[in-house]
């Protein structure tokens, strides 16, 4: 369910890219790990997306119109996720930072299950876990950094430039 629940947001989020009304998207969370290490469970679709606020409603509408259901949610002050589009067993996080718009402009397409969708690259998962800071975000960053796929020079400089610990590796 999860895999056609991804599908389906990834047709509407390609063509929303392709129309110019979004600037791009990537997988990230427990399905973007999974493609870079051992599968792992997850209860939902995780993406990030690139998209200017006037056009917020525009993916919503879009993501409803595909018989996605979707709302635009909208944090506080110091809420570290601004706007939030949850829908069916799907977050939807709108990229605030600048490392999450580089997460998705560096994604790497992937091949999930016969189906070439954008992911996070394993050193921009990590910053993003690492910066998102919960006990299954740090246990999917020793998860990554098992999976000998992680450039551990390009880790260290996004880690400098963006102010993530790394802790010892």
């Amino acid at each position: 369910m999860l895999l056609q629940k991804l599908n389906q947001a990834s047709d509407v989020l390609t063509a929303l890219r392709d129309d110019g009304r979004i600037n791009g998207f990537a997988l990230i969370g427990g399905l973007a790990v999974s493609a870079w290490s051992q599968p792992r469970a997850t209860m939902d679709v995780d993406l990030l997306v690139l998209v200017d606020s006037s056009n917020l409603n525009c993916l919503v509408n879009a993501l409803c119109n595909a018989g996605i259901k979707a709302e635009l949610r909208r944090g506080g002050i110091d809420d570290p996720v601004p706007y939030l589009i949850r829908a069916d067993f799907i977050d939807i996080i709108v990229a605030t930072k600048k490392y999450e718009a580089e997460a998705i402009e560096k994604s790497i397409a992937v091949d999930i299950a016969g189906k070439v969708i954008p992911v996070a690259s394993p050193e921009y998962l990590i910053i993003l876990k690492l910066k998102a800071g919960g006990p299954r975000d740090l246990l999917d960053v020793q998860e990554l950094l098992a999976s000998d796929l992680v450039d551990r020079t390009m880790l260290a400089e996004l880690a400098a430039r963006y102010r993530v610990e790394l802790g010892p590796n």
